[in-house]
């Protein structure tokens, strides 16, 4: 008597093997999108470097657009998490930048990809309007965060009473987004942990 042996069914892959294969390729997307650029990235290369052929690529994205979107809302709720985390136990707005900046370090040491990302944000934003449109969304819970911390300095009086919540938000966003420019660009740990002693330094004078 012969025996039936189960084959593997074609198609739409398992959801085990879906969400593993997915974050796969987030993964290879961001890499990609953070070395060479929205435009050179191709589905093609990022199947390659997943492991799938290309025409399984739109089981999961149905355009690069979605790809690039999935990438920039993993990210966000990525360093958003660790932010807010970072943040919770710590009393005073001193503290709690230097908690924030430390996790943001530690996030980015943990993926090289993740802050070649970030950076290139707002240049491929500005070139593709599709873009800036599909991640506007995501960055709320970012944006809401940070008005809250520094609203709430504002009300218990942590900052001189010339610094409005709205300029003490955006010295932040300036100062956090800086220094992920300057840690790419230079890539040398030394040289950013001096300047990350610098900042924390910097914010306890501005504000005490």
């Amino acid at each position: 008597m012969k025996l039936l042996v189960p084959t593997k069914k074609l198609g739409r892959p398992c959801s085990t093997d879906a969400g593993e294969t997915r974050e796969r390729l987030i993964h290879e997307a961001r890499a990609s999108f953070a070395t060479i650029g929205y435009d050179a990235t191709t589905n093609r290369t990022v199947a390659a470097a997943a492991g799938i052929t290309t025409g399984a690529i739109y089981h999961y994205f149905p355009s690069k657009l979605d790809m690039y979107v999935a990438a920039f809302e993993q990210v966000q709720n990525m360093v958003t998490e660790a932010v807010v985390a970072a943040a919770a136990p710590c009393d005073s707005l001193v503290d709690k930048f230097a908690a924030i900046i430390d996790a943001l370090t530690e996030v980015s040491k943990n993926d090289a990809s993740l802050i070649g990302f970030v950076v290139g944000v707002s240049a491929e934003a500005r070139r593709h309007p599709e873009l800036s449109d599909a991640i506007r969304p995501l960055r709320k819970d970012w944006a809401v965060f940070f008005q809250q911390l520094c609203e709430n300095a504002v009300a218990r009086g942590e900052v001189g009473s010339e610094m409005t919540a709205r300029t003490l938000q955006d010295l932040f966003d300036v100062m956090i987004s800086g220094l992920a420019r300057f840690a790419y660009v230079i890539n040398d740990r030394e040289r950013e942990d001096a300047v990350i002693d610098g900042l924390k330094r910097f914010v306890a004078a501005a504000v005490s």
